[in-house]
């Protein structure tokens, strides 16, 4: 019974997050009616609708677990929609995000909508630890064959003695956090 109210706590925090951002997009629309800028974050709405109709369809075949999709996609696009799917949040927090990268195309073997959701955990996280405002900044490099991507920001931190528990479930440094999304992003 333990394992199913974590997996339900699971799949809606997993839910939460891109109704998240179609709630901020939507209230974004209603304060300005420019028909370009409307189609676009339109057009990300209707992203973050099926990507919340492709995490309930995971929870529906858990007992037949999906196997991961692996295909080679462009690092820098997939963080780059992650930060447009968080930047009205981020402007409204006093939050400033700086993408810093020295190929525009990076290409990996990735699930990118498993990879989405982990960035947009982390940089969510980011955003939430900095009540004040401040810098996100987010890095992608090279190096030796690899892909090095860092994100960090200017919060208020993690408490040394929390540090080994980041990543259990329901472990949480925050106030109204469940302590989930870490834990499904490892």
């Amino acid at each position: 019974m333990a394992a199913v109210g974590q997996l339900a706590a699971g799949v809606a925090h997993e839910i939460r997050n891109p109704l998240t951002s179609m709630k901020g997009y939507a209230e974004f629309l209603q304060l300005d009616e420019k028909e370009p800028e409307r189609m676009e974050f339109l057009n990300i709405i209707l992203d973050e609708i099926e990507r919340v109709n492709t995490i309930v369809e995971d929870f529906m075949v858990l007992a037949k677990p999906k196997d991961v999709e692996l295909e080679e996609k462009n690092i820098v696009s997939i963080i780059k929609n992650v930060v447009s799917l968080l930047e009205f949040e981020a402007r409204k927090n006093h939050i400033c995000i700086h993408l810093d990268y020295d190929q525009d195309i990076i290409q990996i073997l990735c699930d990118e909508n498993r990879l989405k959701q982990v960035f947009l955990n982390i940089m969510k996280n980011g955003i939430e630890a900095m009540p004040s405002g401040g810098d996100l900044h987010v890095r992608m490099r090279i190096h030796e064959n690899n892909v090095h991507i860092s994100i960090e920001d200017k919060g208020v931190g993690i408490p040394k003695d929390k540090l080994k528990k980041l990543g259990e479930p329901f472990f949480t440094t925050k106030k109204n956090g469940n302590g989930l999304g870490l834990m499904i992003s490892f």
